[in-house]
C-alpha cells in the first residue's frame, strides 16, 4: 500500500489527504499512520491550510495535504561502531 501511495505523490507531487485516500482506495483514517511512517523518513511533508479547524461551523475548514520529497537519503546507523 505504501508503493501505491508513494507512486501517486511522486506524479501528482501534493495531494490532499482526502484525494491521496481516495486514489488509493483507503480512509483517511487508514492513510494516516501510513503517511506518518513516510514523514518519519523523510519522504513527504504534510502541509497544512486554513486557520479554522471545523468546529465552528464555518466555511474556513483546514485541509491538510501532503507534498512529495523524494526518496529518503540513506543514513549510516547510529549504532555502528569502528575499532
Amino acid at each position: 500500500m505504501l508503493a501505491v501511495i508513494q507512486k501517486h505523490l511522486a506524479i501528482d507531487e501534493v495531494l490532499t489527504e482526502t484525494m491521496l485516500a481516495k486514489k488509493a482506495h483507503i480512509s483517511v483514517s487508514a492513510l494516516t499512520p501510513m503517511m506518518s511512517l513516510l514523514i518519519k523518513r523523510g519522504m513527504v511533508e504534510k502541509i497544512h491550510s486554513g486557520d479554522c479547524s471545523g468546529g465552528c461551523g464555518c466555511s474556513a475548514t483546514a485541509t491538510i495535504a501532503y507534498r512529495w520529497l523524494g526518496e529518503a537519503k540513506k543514513t549510516v546507523p547510529l549504532n555502528i561502531i569502528s575499532l
